[in-house]
């Protein structure tokens, strides 16, 4: 009686091996040095927002005229001529802007001194002023200057999208820059010593 072996496997060569492995190795050790590099990196990275362009937009400022908090009193852009200002655009509802709003009255304290001092003007988009007062005594800001776009038009004429969006106009009535989303206290006076070059 005769027994049948299965013939045995043949045992891998060390050659075919190293072949495997190395694309393996050079594969771990790229996505290792990747890692190491995107840490760094991070590691360097600067804590404040870069500097702003030279100047993102340059049109003149499309008038308007919009009651305060108070309900009598009317602003317009050109109330500041001459001066530096910050137009912005926020509602209560949005976060980002709830966030800036603190920036924004540290930064006109900073500045009260400044011979030419810049001015800042928050617009409401909608909100009473009962709601708005509420709101602001809440967060303890006192200082901040609320005009009331009641029905939205301003927005409009400013082309305004998304919240909050800060138009920087210089003293001659242009807007030297367009900032989309949170404005942090940094970055205002950036754009601010941007102002001093020519457009």
């Amino acid at each position: 009686m005769s027994v049948t072996t299965s013939p045995a496997k043949p045992n891998p060569s060390p050659a075919l091996l190293i072949l495997l492995i190395l694309p393996l190795f050079g594969i771990f050790v790229a996505l290792l040095t990747l890692a190491l590099e995107t840490r760094q990196q991070s590691e360097l990275a600067p804590t404040f927002a870069p500097a702003p362009p030279r100047a993102v937009v340059n049109f003149k400022a499309p008038d308007f005229e919009l009651p305060l908090l108070d309900g009598v009193t009317l602003v317009s852009p050109y109330d500041y001529a001459g001066r530096p200002l910050f137009l912005n655009f926020w509602a209560t509802w949005c976060q980002p802007c709830v966030r800036e709003l603190p920036a924004f009255e540290e930064f006109i304290a900073e500045h009260s001194a400044d011979e030419n001092r810049p001015a800042l003007l928050t617009i409401n988009l909608g909100e009473t002023a009962a709601e708005i007062n509420g709101f602001l005594a809440e967060l303890g800001l006192r200082n901040l200057p609320v005009a009331l776009d009641i029905n939205q038009v301003v927005k409009l004429d400013y082309g305004v999208q998304n919240l909050p969006t800060t138009f920087v106009i210089d003293g001659d009535g242009r807007v030297r820059h367009l900032k989309l989303g949170e404005m942090k206290l940094e970055e205002m006076n950036v754009y601010l010593k941007t102002l001093e070059e020519p457009a």
